[in-house]
């Protein structure tokens, strides 16, 4: 008899680094224990704006008063194995958006922010894909706005390249 065990019995200790590490970078998340909409637990709230290691572009904040993505995360009953799912509350991408990889959307409408399976580590860090999704809705309204035709490859979480696209528009 096969008696499926979830994750975070069976990881305990990931259990309590998560619970650790996720309030720290992002204190706005609110841990979601197991329910029916979210089977193996999660997180649900708003992500820092700009919390990258370099300096946030003149004016960002007036460019989006609400803070950064909204987000639901939902642990995958094979977590730590396999990542999280990522969900954008706000802003939701529309339904043509998931069926263009240029936007980074799965077409669950969940984020897909590894250019491949192999890029997760079971080591690493939710916050590291919580950084992943920061960038991507800054992204995300840069390509709303037309200032970019597609998302960046690496993301604007190391790379300052697009970083002049929100400071110019804050002047406009």
């Amino acid at each position: 008899m096969n008696i499926l065990i979830p994750w975070f019995e069976d990881e305990p200790k990931r259990l309590q680094r998560d619970r650790e590490e996720v309030p720290m970078f992002a204190p706005e998340l609110t841990f979601v224990e197991p329910s029916t909409n979210a089977p193996s637990g999660g997180w649900a709230g708003r992500l820092p704006l700009w919390p990258f290691d370099r300096p946030e572009p003149e004016g960002l904040s007036a460019q989006f008063p609400d803070g950064g993505l909204e987000l639901e995360v939902h642990y995958t009953a094979a977590y730590p194995m396999v990542p999280p799912d990522l969900w954008p509350v706000t802003p939701e991408p529309e339904l043509s958006e998931r069926s263009q990889a240029v936007w980074h959307v799965l077409p669950s409408g969940a984020l897909c922010l590894m250019q491949s399976v192999g890029q997760w580590h079971p080591e690493a860090s939710l916050t590291e894909l919580l950084l992943k999704a920061a960038a991507w809705r800054l992204e995300y309204a840069l390509m709303k706005r037309g200032n970019l035709s597609r998302m960046s490859e690496s993301g604007i979480v190391s790379n300052a390249e697009h970083d002049h696209l929100f400071a110019a528009s804050s002047h406009e």
